[in-house]
């Protein structure tokens, strides 16, 4: 004999006391969907189904698209769902206040953890979650709407929501911070806070997520490099010092900044002061990992305050500004952090522009220079070009004994390293490189060359391009040249990018002596073609210096 049972929800207990019936023997229960029916309705079956669910009991009932049943179920009987209902209400999932907000997150972290564990000791994957009994994917629903923030809404919901829709896990400061932000837009409009407005107050309020977002400051290219200190008393190895290179966009204009620090963060601090006047320091710094293996990035977080008189005044000043950035290389998204802390600093402040004064008596250092050169050529000069065109230039000017015109500068610059974007003095026009051994450390190279005008073809050996070029230009000089430092980058975009190369080479004359040093810089479409035209125009500086050595010049 079957037992049924058919409870109501007359006083509101309708789906106690058909668990109660179960419970008692009860083999069926009959009720509706959602609750429906006469007066107060039957027993909601789902409600029921799931509270079984949520005990490890399967109802033997589908609920796995619930919104498909929700729309039939409304359709055929003209009656709607509660926003508030049990599993299939709108807000079933959702949290406004900041309590259950942090508690949902912490609940999502701490699961992530045990579930991890769990897959790696083969053990299943349980769901338990503080305010959510049952899995919203269960039911195919997603996450959008377990957090939702209004004026009530806490800290730790804005952070899952970042967290979760741009990767990034905020520190605590810095989320207090941005809780700031957020609560002023939903104070101020007096509504509901969606995804896309608290995504895009977290990219405008730190210049986050591509051009659209970018302030006055905009990082462009960098080189950190390493410098060894000794210390002179002991002989011991000190602090080892960071330099700092690189180009940024400030206002529109192309800038060539330089800076020393201990690390990659306080030398571009450096940098902002020496050229910009910009005085900040780092009071905190936090750093973690977007994806995993190939595809992951290092995202990190910067606090930056006034530079105060002393150390203490610079930990306990009031006023900071938070920063963020992402980049494949880590150093680069700590760059990126200061800098999108800095344009929150700066606001709409005015500052210092590039006044090039270049003579006997100038004004203008290296890093202006390279911002001359970089702004009417694109060339951005690696450190030790700098330095090396900044002496050309002093003694350009005292032997004029007067300043240096912009566009003489440039021409300068021109004659010294043979750089000519044209056709002309330094041309390849065909090559070809064979590799000797299987392992391809050796190569071979033999081509036709334009130098100075007239044709010469060269071949050479080395374990590269530059190098078998070195070794074929040798060949007609009674010294030796050694490739000392090459640096390239690219120029432009797209089918008219180009790649512009950076040679230095010493050489060593006859018997040991004299020694020089000469830079040559080309651009062309091929980048091997680039690197070879750079090494002829520094070789031409040495054949120049060989010449003289022997007597002929």
């Amino acid at each position: 004999m079957v037992q049924t049972f058919q409870p109501h929800h007359s006083i509101g207990t309708s789906v106690a006391a058909a668990e109660l019936g179960i419970l008692a023997g009860a083999d069926r229960i009959e009720g509706c969907l959602f609750g429906n029916g006469e007066r107060t309705g039957n027993v909601d079956l789902v409600n029921l189904a799931l509270n079984l669910y949520t005990q490890g009991v399967h109802p033997q009932v589908d609920f796995s698209d619930i919104s498909a049943v929700i729309d039939v179920v409304t359709a055929c009987n003209d009656l709607p769902v509660h926003p508030r209902h049990p599993y299939a209400g709108e807000l079933v999932f959702t949290a406004f206040s900041g309590s259950h907000q942090d508690a949902v997150k912490k609940g999502f972290e701490a699961q992530r953890i045990r579930h991890e564990k769990a897959a790696a000791q083969g053990e299943p994957q349980i769901w338990h979650m503080p305010y959510l009994p049952i899995d919203p994917a269960d039911l195919g629903c997603n996450y959008e709407a377990v957090i939702r923030v209004n004026a009530q809404s806490g800290k730790g919901g804005i952070a899952y929501l970042v967290q979760q829709h741009l990767g990034l896990d905020m520190p605590r400061k810095m989320q207090i911070s941005f809780y700031s932000v957020i609560q002023e837009i939903a104070d101020r409009e007096a509504r509901e806070m969606t995804v896309e407005d608290i995504t895009t107050a977290f990219r405008q309020t730190y210049h986050f997520g591509g051009s659209s977002y970018e302030g006055r400051l905009v990082l462009k290219s960098f080189k950190v490099s390493s410098e060894q200190t000794v210390d002179s008393t002991d002989g011991e190895a000190a602090d080892e010092r960071r330099q700092f290179d690189g180009t940024i966009s400030v206002d529109g204009s192309l800038r060539v900044i330089r800076g020393d620090g201990n690390g990659p963060l306080s030398a571009l601090l450096d940098a902002l002061r020496t050229h910009l006047d910009i005085d900040l320091s780092v009071r905190e710094y936090t750093e973690h990992t977007i994806g995993k293996d190939q595809n992951a990035k290092a995202a990190s977080y910067v606090e930056l305050v006034p530079q105060g008189a002393n150390v203490k005044d610079t930990r306990l000043s009031a006023e900071s500004w938070w920063g963020v950035g992402v980049d494949a290389d880590i150093a680069g998204s700590g760059l990126r952090a200061v800098l999108s802390a800095v344009n929150s600093a700066i606001g709409n402040r005015a500052l210092p522009e590039l006044k090039l004064n270049v003579g006997f008596n100038a004004t203008s250092g290296q890093a202006d220079i390279a911002t001359a050169i970089l702004n009417s050529l694109k060339l951005e000069l690696p450190r030790r070009l700098q330095a090396s065109f900044f002496e050309v230039v002093q003694r350009a000017a005292r032997t004029s004994g007067d300043a240096i015109a912009y566009d003489a500068l440039v021409e300068l610059f021109r004659e010294t390293y043979g750089y000519y974007e044209e056709e002309g003095r330094f041309v390849v026009k065909s090559f070809k490189l064979e590799h000797l051994d299987e392992a391809g450390r050796r190569a071979k190279l033999s081509g036709q060359f334009i130098i100075n005008g007239k044709s010469v073809a060269l071949e050479g050996e080395g374990n590269g391009p530059l190098s078998a070029a070195v070794e074929a230009v040798n060949r007609g000089l009674d010294g030796r040249v050694s490739i000392r430092e090459y640096v390239e980058h690219s120029i432009g975009e797209g089918s008219e990018v180009k790649a512009a190369s950076y040679v230095e080479v010493a050489y060593e004359g006859p018997g040991g002596s004299p020694k020089w040093t000469v830079w040559g810089v080309a651009i062309d479409h091929d980048i091997t073609a680039s690197g070879l035209k750079a090494v002829l125009a520094a070789t031409r500086g040495v054949e120049n210096a060989d010449k003289a050595a022997k007597g002929e010049q």
